[in-house]
């Protein structure tokens, strides 16, 4: 189940820097390596659901165990 923490872990971190460069963008009115600003945090939005998803996962490992 460290898989799934690492990968959690993973998404969050991406996340975190999109979202970043997104709002730095939004603020400076121009896009990003030619990305707009939507499509930055679009892609934030995916990875942290894809991160919630991971510690779900993680969590019903330890569930399973249990039973």
């Amino acid at each position: 189940m460290r898989t799934w923490r690492i990968l959690m872990w993973i998404a969050g971190a991406v996340a975190l820097v999109s979202l970043i460069i997104g709002v730095i963008s939004r603020l400076a009115f121009t896009p990003i390596l030619g990305l707009e600003a939507r499509a930055y945090l679009g892609f934030t939005q995916a990875c942290l659901l894809f991160a919630l998803n991971f510690g779900l996962l993680q969590v019903l490992g330890k569930l399973e165990k249990k039973a």
